[in-house]
This record gives structure tokens, C-alpha cells and sequence, in this order.
């Protein structure tokens, strides 16, 4: 299958290129596919043994699944859905939980929910093809239904980002001083952000679990999708925030609370991940492995190397250096950084998890061995 080449992509290979990245100099070297073979094959305990699999019984090679459907924009809605419902999430912890500093973390992460989520109808409908396919999934509200709780999720999730942004768009003055606004500031944004926390988290996750429900080998193998795609939303959703916020100016503490979710929410994914690929076996290798179709070049290297071990790297040797310091303030280049490749991390996961499941749904022996479990 061949793969389209999204928008972006040149400037941002161009970008892995120059940055001091082990990852990106392992697959520019002669020993580099060897380097990801070793690596696809230690994350998964799978070595490929081609003459025993041509021994397993397929119906003359065909492909036993319809390859998915899925193309560019369900790549794009899943990361903008993501970035929303952890900006959402962290806006509201701050909200409710932080100091008066933190403010200005909700003020931002209201503001950047909205504008990400706002993508997300438009690029749902395209793919669904015609806009009244997605009305048509609102006629029926089905718990079984990954796709249906999925779309009432979008819905009920829209509606309180949108309330949210609202009243703090109110309270910050930006739509005057009449007397409506003076209605829309006075509404309980705190009381109103504790159920848009939990739509958030079933917003970051459901696309996850949506894959998982499906027959392809790569997605339905593992239940940690859900998991993996949170921590994705939480990781991406502060990086966004303190991405912002720097360019903007900001209180360091709250800066670094930031860096402290960002730090933990990608640790978490690392070990989710690990965990994913283990427990996936033979079936994650459309993912990692380094043949024909397969995504582990650009897997490894955009994705799990560069832009999430190198900016958890980078984010834990900032705070063990400003532990030596007094003040304790970072490089801005570096404080930039570090959430601009973790963004990028994002984008990845989803991009090499859906090209991945693509390839996987072609495998016809590797389907047949995943449904004898």
C-alpha cells in the first residue's frame, strides 16, 4: 500500500534531521535497519521466522479482513481530539485544584481546547463522507457501540469546552461589558468543569478503545490502546499549554507544574506502550518492524525515539539541572523544545498506528494466528 504524504511531513523530517537525535543518525547509518530489526524484536519478544510461516494455512493468500478504510483525516481528528480533551482536563484540574498563578493555565487550556476541538466535526465528516451520516448516528444512543458512544462523546464534550471558554472568554473581558456577558461570568465554571473532566478522559481514550473493537490483528490484539492514547492526550495537552504559555509569558511555578504532568504523563505512555508491544507479540511487528510496508523507521524514530524518549531525556536532565541552580530557569530554546517534540510524538502515534493497522489487516497468516489465541 502506499502511503500519502500529509502536509508538514518534509518540514518536519527536515527538523528530525538536524536535531542531535541517536534515533535519526541510526537509520541514516548502513547497521541502522539492523539497529531496528534488534529493536523490534527485543520491545515485542518476536522474531520472524519466514519458513514457519509459510507453513500456516491461509485460503490461498487472500486477505481474511477488509483493509480499513481510514485515511488522512481520522489521523488528524484523533490528535486534535486528543490535544482538546487534555487541555480541557488540565485547564480544569487547575481550575479547581491550583493556586492563584495557575490561572493562568485555565485561561489558556479553555482557549486551546476549543480551537482543537473545533477541527474535529469537520475532519469526522469528511471521512464519514456525507454530513448526514454523522446526524444519523445521533438518532440512536448505543453503550455497545464504540462508534456511537464515540460520536455522543464528541457532542457532550463540545458542550462543555465550548460553555468553559465561554465564561472564561466572559471573565477575561473579551466580549464586553454588556449585560450578557455579565450573565456568562457569573456561571459556576468550576462546578461545570467537574463533568467536562470525565467527558474529557472518555474523549482522550475512546479512540483508542475504537480500535481495539475492531478485527485488525495490530489494534485488537492488546486492550491498553485506550490507555496509551490518554496519556497521549495528557502529555500533548500540557505540552500545548506550556507551549504556549512560554511564547506568551507565564509564572514559573505554574511552568513547572506543567513540566511535571508533561514528564509523568509521557513516562506513563513510555511504559503503556513497552507493555502494548510485549503483550501484542507477532502482531505489533506492522508497527515496529523495519519490511516492506512496515512503520518502525518512522515508528522509532519520530514517534517513540524522538519524540518521546529524547523530550522525557531532555525534561528530566532540566530538572535535575535546575536542582543545582538557585533559580532555577531553563533555556528558553530548550523549554520550547521539549513540548514541540513531544507535539510531534503525538501526531506520530497516530499516524504509524493507523498506516500499521492498515498493513496488518493485509496479513493473512498473522490474522489466522491472532483469532487461535
Amino acid at each position: 500500500m502506499q502511503r500519502e504524504r500529509l502536509p508538514g511531513m518534509q518540514i518536519i523530517t527536515s527538523l528530525y534531521r538536524h536535531l542531535p537525535v541517536p534515533w535519526s543518525a541510526v537509520a541514516r547509518t548502513p547497521g541502522g535497519n539492523k539497529v531496528l530489526e534488534q529493536l523490534a524484536t527485543l520491545t515485542t519478544g518476536y522474531t520472524p521466522d519466514p519458513e514457519q510461516e509459510q507453513q500456516e494455512s491461509t485460503y490461498y493468500d487472500y486477505p481474511v479482513l477488509k483493509q480499513p478504510i481510514w485515511r488522512w483525516e481520522i489521523v488528524w481528528y484523533f490528535f486534535f481530539g486528543g490535544l482538546a480533551a487534555g487541555c480541557y482536563v488540565i485547564a480544569s484540574i487547575a481550575a479547581l485544584f491550583g493556586s492563584q498563578e495557575d490561572r493562568a493555565v485555565t485561561r489558556a487550556g479553555y482557549y486551546l481546547s476549543l480551537l482543537a476541538l473545533l477541527p474535529c466535526p469537520p475532519l469526522l465528516i469528511k471521512d464519514l463522507g456525507r454530513p448526514e451520516r454523522f446526524l444519523n448516528m445521533l438518532r440512536m444512543f448505543k453503550v455497545k457501540s464504540p462508534m456511537s458512544m464515540g460520536v455522543w462523546g464528541l457532542v457532550t464534550f463540545s458542550m462543555f469546552s465550548g460553555i468553559t471558554a465561554v465564561i472564561q472568554a466572559a471573565r477575561d473581558g473579551l466580549l464586553g461589558r454588556w449585560w450578557g456577558a455579565r450573565l456568562l461570568a457569573a456561571l459556576p465554571q468550576k462546578l461545570l468543569a467537574i463533568p467536562g473532566i470525565f467527558s474529557g478522559l472518555f474523549l482522550g481514550g475512546y479512540t483508542g478503545v475504537l480500535l481495539t473493537a475492531t478485527s485488525v490483528p495490530l489494534w485488537s490484539r492488546s486492550k491498553a490502546l485506550g490507555a496509551i492514547f490518554l496519556s497521549s492526550a495528557l502529555s500533548t495537552g500540557a505540552a500545548l499549554i506550556s507551549l504556549v504559555l512560554r511564547l506568551t509569558g507565564a509564572p514559573h511555578k505554574s511552568l513547572h507544574k506543567l513540566e511535571r504532568l508533561e514528564w509523568g504523563a509521557m513516562l506513563l505512555e513510555i511504559i503503556e506502550l513497552l507493555s502494548f508491544l510485549r503483550g501484542s507479540g507477532r502482531v505489533a511487528r506492522p508497527l515496529v518492524g523495519n519490511g516492506p510496508n512496515e512503520q518502525g523507521h518512522i515508528f522509532w524514530r519520530f514517534m517513540f525515539g524522538g519524540g518521546l524518549v529524547l523530550p522525557w531525556l531532555l525534561q528530566t536532565l532540566s530538572f535535575v539541572g535546575r536542582g543545582s541552580t538557585k533559580k532555577g530557569r531553563r533555556n528558553g530554546g530548550k523549554g520550547l523544545l521539549i513540548p514541540l517534540l513531544a507535539l510531534i510524538g503525538g501526531y506520530f502515534l497516530r499516524r504509524t498506528m493507523i498506516d500499521a493497522g492498515h498493513v496488518s489487516s493485509a496479513d493473512a497468516r498473522t490474522t489466522l494466528w491472532n483469532a487461535r489465541r
